[in-house]
C-alpha cells in the first residue's frame, strides 16, 4: 500500500495543533471533497466550511528538530514574544512550537481573525524586543518544571544532544537569545514562502498577511546517534516503554495500538502488575516517526519487565496481531474518521503536510488506506521497528541479558593530547584530566571520557569556572576547576579552544552546589601514613638531618638507617594489610 502522510490522520490527529486562520473571501478555489484551498498574499490558505466562531492557525515550518543546543527555546521564545498581550476574553489565542513546526491559532468573529492575522504578521515582520526580558523570565520558570517524559528520554537516547533528542533537554537558548539574531531567525522562519494558513469558514473579506519574503525550509533528515540497535538503558522507575523508527505510513499508529494493547494483556490483564498502557506516534522528520509504547508497573514485574516485553513485540514480529482485534481497532477508526467534523482537524492536517512537502488526503482517502491494513503489514511493520528498538525499563532490571545495555560512553575514536591535570585531592583520589588543542580527556579510577572538540554540542559554562562539554551524542564530558590543580587554567584552555557559538553562558550557581574536592590536610595524613613509601622518605630525611646535625659522617649514618627504613616499612606493610 502507499505510504502517504495523512494517513496518521486515524492515529488521533484531532489533537494535532489546534484552530486555524483563513484568506481572502474573494477568488477562493475549491477542492473536490470537504477541503479547501486558495491563496492570500502569497500564502495557501487550507479551509473547510464551519459553523459557530471561526478558528485560525498560521503554521510555518520550523520547530525543535531544527534548533542547536545553544539556540533550543529561541523559536519558543518567538512565538510567546509574537502573542505577548494579544490574548483577550472575546478573541483567545494561543502559540506551539512542535518537533517540525510553530503555530499561532486563535478563535473569534471573521472580523477578530482578521484584526489577529494582521497584527501578527506584521509584528513577525518587524520584530519588537522590548519584552525579551520579560518572556525570557517566563519561559525559565516554565522550563524549570518541566520534565523529560518517557518519549523524549527516548528521542534522547536515540538522537543524542540534536535534532529530535533536543526535546529533552532544557531550553539552553534562553540563555543566549539577543536581538540580532532573534531577528535573524524571525525572517528566516516567518516567511510567506514557509507558511501555510489554515481556517474553519470561509476565509473573511479583507484578510492580509503581509509576512517578509522568504522560501521554504525543508524538514531535516533525523539522524540517529551510532549506536548498534536494539539497546537498553535505564529509564524511569516503575515502568517500561519500547520504541522504534518507521517510514510514515497507517500501519503505523495500528502497530502501537497492538503493542500497546499488548503490554496490557501481559502485565494488567495478565500478572497483574501494570497499569493502563499507552503509545505514541511522533513525527521525526519528513518521512519517518518515531513509535513509542510503555506502561506504569510495580516493583514485583522487575524481574521478568524485559522478557514480557521483547515476548510481546517476538509475537507480533512471528504472527502479527490477532485478525478480530486489528479488524475491530481499525474499523474504530473508521468510525471516527467518518464522524470527526472536518473543521477540527482537516485544514490543520492539511498544512502539517503541505509545509513537509507531503500531499493532502481527503476523508475517504484516509478510509481507503485504514481499510488495506492487513495482519502481515502489521507484522512486516513490527519486523522493521526490531532494527531500531530502544527499551527502557526501572534501572533495577538494567541485567537481563537478553538485551545489550547502555551503560557508559561509546569508546572514542582517539584519546586528545594537551596539558595534564591532577586532581586536587591526589594521591589520595586517582585522576588526570587532559586538555589539548582538539579535545578533552577526564580519567578517574573507575571510568574514563573524552569529548571533542569538533564533535560537540553545545558547551555550557557556569561564571565559577564550571564546563560541561556536551557532545552531539548526548554524552558529557564535565569539568569542575575546584576539582583539579590548576583548574581555572585548565578551563581558560577549553575556552580558548572551542568555538564562541557554542559556549552557552548560565547564571551563577548556589555555592553550596558547585562540586569541591572533599579531600582535607586529615584525608591527606591519613593516606600518608598508611603508606610505607612515606615512612620510608620521612626516616631517610630525619636521619639524615639528625646525623648531620650531630656531626656524624655521612657513612656512618647509612647502615643504621637503611635498617630503621627496613624496619618501619615492614611494620607499616603488615599494619595496612591486617586492616585490608
Amino acid at each position: 500500500m502507499s505510504k502517504v502522510a495523512n494517513g496518521e490522520r486515524i492515529a488521533g490527529l484531532i489533537r494535532q495543533d489546534g484552530p486555524a486562520v483563513g484568506l481572502d473571501w474573494w477568488g477562493c478555489g475549491e477542492m473536490a471533497g470537504e477541503l479547501r484551498v486558495t491563496e492570500v498574499d502569497g500564502v495557501p490558505v487550507y479551509w473547510v466550511p464551519g459553523e459557530g466562531r471561526m478558528r485560525a492557525s498560521l503554521w510555518f515550518r520550523g520547530g525543535f528538530a531544527d534548533d542547536t543546543l545553544p539556540t533550543h527555546g529561541w523559536r519558543h521564545l518567538l512565538e510567546h514574544l509574537a502573542l505577548h498581550d494579544r490574548d483577550t476574553i472575546r478573541v483567545p489565542i494561543n502559540g506551539r512550537v512542535t518537533m517540525l513546526h510553530t503555530t499561532f491559532d486563535a478563535e473569534g468573529e471573521p472580523e477578530d481573525i482578521v484584526t489577529f492575522l494582521r497584527d501578527l504578521c506584521g509584528w513577525l515582520n518587524a520584530p519588537d524586543f522590548g519584552e525579551l526580558e520579560h518572556e525570557r523570565r517566563v519561559l525559565r520558570a516554565e522550563s524549570a518544571r518541566r520534565g523529560a517524559g518517557p518519549v523524549e528520554l527516548h528521542m534522547l537516547w536515540r538522537y543524542g544532544a540534536q535534532g529530535p533528542g533536543l526535546v529533552a533537554y532544557s531550553e539552553y537558548g534562553l540563555q543566549t537569545a539577543e536581538p540580532d539574531r532573534l531577528r535573524a531567525l524571525a525572517a528566516e522562519v516567518f516567511a510567506r514562502g514557509n507558511a501555510v494558513l489554515a481556517l474553519t469558514g470561509h476565509p473573511p473579506a479583507g484578510l492580509r498577511l503581509p509576512l517578509p519574503d522568504g522560501s521554504r525550509s525543508p524538514a531535516r533528515v533525523a539522524v540517529p546517534c551510532d549506536q548498534r540497535l536494539p539497546l537498553g538503558f535505564g529509564g524511569p522507575p516503575g515502568s517500561v516503554a519500547v520504541s522504534g523508527v518507521l517510514q510514515r505510513s497507517t500501519v503505523g499508529p495500528a502497530l502501537g495500538r497492538a503493542l500497546r494493547r499488548g503490554l496490557e494483556d501481559g502485565f494488567r490483564h495478565g500478572a497483574g502488575v501494570g497499569y493502563s498502557g499507552w503509545h505514541s506516534y511522533e513525527l521525526v522528520d519528513a518521512e519517518n516517526a518515531m513509535l513509542t509504547a510503555g506502561i506504569d508497573m510495580l516493583p514485583e514485574a522487575r524481574p521478568t519487565v524485559v522478557a514480557q516485553t521483547l515476548d510481546v513485540l517476538r509475537d507480533l514480529r512471528q504472527r502479527g496481531p490477532d485478525p478480530t482485534e486489528l479488524r475491530d481497532d481499525v474499523d474504530q477508526e473508521i468510525r471516527r474518521i467518518k464522524a470527526e467534523p472536518a473543521e477540527h482537524w482537516m485544514p490543520y492536517v492539511a498544512a502539517r503536510e503541505v509545509l513537509l512537502g507531503r500531499p493532502v488526503l481527503e476523508r475517504d482517502e484516509l478510509i481507503a488506506e485504514a481499510e488495506e491494513i492487513t495482519v502481515g503489514e502489521v507484522r512486516r511493520a513490527a519486523d522493521a521497528l526490531w532494527d531500531s528498538v530502544l527499551l527502557s525499563v526501572d534501572p533495577d532490571a538494567t541485567t537481563d541479558p537478553r538485551l545489550n545495555w547502555i551503560t557508559r560512553p561509546p569508546g572514542s575514536r582517539s584519546t586528545p593530547t594537551g596539558r595534564r591535570f591532577r586532581a586536587a585531592g591526589w594521591p589520595v583520589v586517582k585522576g588526570e584530566l587532559t586538555v589539548g588543542r582538539s579535545g578533552a580527556h577526564l580519567e578517574t579510577g573507575s571510568a574514563e571520557a573524552s569529548a571533542s572538540y569538533d564533535d560537540l554540542a553545545a558547551l555550557i559554562a557556569y561564571p565559577d569556572g564550571g564546563r560541561q562539554l556536551v557532545r552531539r551524542d548526548g554524552y558529557q564530558l564535565q569539568i569542575e576547576p575546584a576539582r583539579w590543580r590548576n583548574g581555572q587554567q585548565a578551563v581558560a584552555a577549553v575556552d580558548d579552544a572551542v568555538s564562541p557559538t557554542l559556549k552557552v553562558p548560565m547564571p551563577a550557581r548556589d555555592p553550596e552546589d558547585i562540586p569541591r574536592s572533599a579531600v582535607t590536610r586529615r584525608h591527606l595524613a591519613t593516606y600518608l601514613l598508611k603508606k610505607p613509601a612515606f615512612w620510608v622518605a620521612l626516616i631517610c630525611v630525619a636521619v639524615v638531618v639528625i646525623g648531620l646535625a650531630s656531626g656524624i659522617p655521612a657513612q656512618r649514618i647509612a647502615q643504621p638507617g637503611a635498617v630503621a627504613v627496613l624496619l618501619v616499612g615492614v611494620i607499616v606493610a603488615v599494619y595496612n594489610l591486617r586492616r585490608g
